[in-house]
């Protein structure tokens, strides 16, 4: 597919975040502004559930777990009595870290196939095939004097060069997954609607669980699907599992809201699993991205990607990047 592209802005109190995915620019950007919003956004017992609901927060459990397979081993919980706290934590965690982030680098290995059913890939027979790729995988955090922080991500050579992945083959199609968990700060969370779900283990910790969905007429800027020099809006739903030690996103999953017809564009789903990383000569401890599992329909075609990154430390502008 020769552009594919998935662009999420949320403007908030005129600060944007812009968080990219799926796509194939060589940077991404986000801009935080750091501060409290006492909003608490609060989703009621939803007795309306059915069969025919069209979104995840309106889904009957058993549909759920059918579409959400992660879910499988929920200890499902009615009330909604949690919420509000469980929002509060994230948007806490999320204005804490910020202000510590520093610039860093890891390896990123990327593995793809692309069924040749796809009429606008650029590869033909070849672009089906599977595919590894290497990368340096670059965040770039740029503090400001108005306590905001600007986030920069792109992908470079063992060299620290930036890579050019204008190219039909062996591109990938993912970006974005370094500040993803910055749609949920305080100042984002009002653009959503939220439903506890309950408890469950997941990736050896014990998270509360939260399925989301953007309110289309509360998202300022909505997200892009590129196909075909055609900007497509779309919105987002997914599920959200929290440490409920420490308020961190464990995993995230997002998907459409909606199929969008007219592009033929099914199924976008993406599925990040943070962990947790000390940074070596830094006395801090972030979750940051580990690994990244992408799936796209479209058409006829189908799109699997899967990123695994490994070994995060600093990173400083003068320094040469060696194997």
């Amino acid at each position: 597919m020769n552009a594919l592209r998935n662009n999420i802005a949320a403007s908030i109190t005129a600060v944007v975040i812009a968080v990219s995915s799926l796509t194939q620019q060589r940077t991404a950007s986000a801009q935080v502004q750091l501060g409290n919003n006492p909003y608490s956004p609060y989703t009621p017992t939803l007795p309306n559930a059915s069969p025919d609901a069209t979104n995840y927060l309106d889904f009957p459990l058993s549909r759920l777990k059918q579409v959400v397979p992660p879910l499988k081993g929920l200890d499902y919980e009615s009330s909604q009595d949690q919420l509000p706290t469980i929002l509060a934590g994230i948007a806490r965690t999320i204005a804490n870290v910020l202000p510590k982030l520093p610039d860093l680098i890891s390896r990123e290995d990327i593995y793809h196939f692309q069924s040749a059913g796809d009429p606008l890939s650029g590869g033909g027979q070849i672009n089906a095939q599977r595919w590894t790729r290497e990368f340096r995988y670059l965040i770039l955090c740029h503090h400001t004097s108005n306590d905001s922080v600007w986030i920069e991500e792109s992908r470079v050579d063992r060299k620290g060069r930036p890579i050019d992945l204008s190219g039909p083959i062996s591109t990938p199609r993912g970006f974005g997954f370094a500040y993803q968990w910055l749609l949920f700060s305080a100042a984002n969370q009002p653009e959503f609607r939220f439903r506890y779900l309950g408890q469950q283990q997941k990736d050896g910790k014990k998270t509360f669980v939260v399925a989301f969905a953007q309110i289309p007429t509360k998202v300022s800027t909505p997200g892009n699907f590129q196909s075909n020099d055609k900007a497509i809006p779309f919105f987002y739903q997914g599920v959200l599992w929290i440490d409920q030690s420490t308020y961190e996103i464990v995993l995230l999953r997002t998907d459409l809201l909606a199929p969008i017809p007219r592009i033929q564009l099914y199924k976008l789903t993406t599925e990040v699993h943070f962990s947790s990383v000390q940074i070596q000569d830094f006395n801090a401890i972030f979750w940051l991205p580990r690994e990244v599992d992408i799936a796209t329909e479209q058409g006829a075609a189908t799109i699997e990607e899967n990123h695994r990154y490994s070994d995060y430390h600093l990173f400083h502008a003068s320094a040469k990047i060696v194997p």
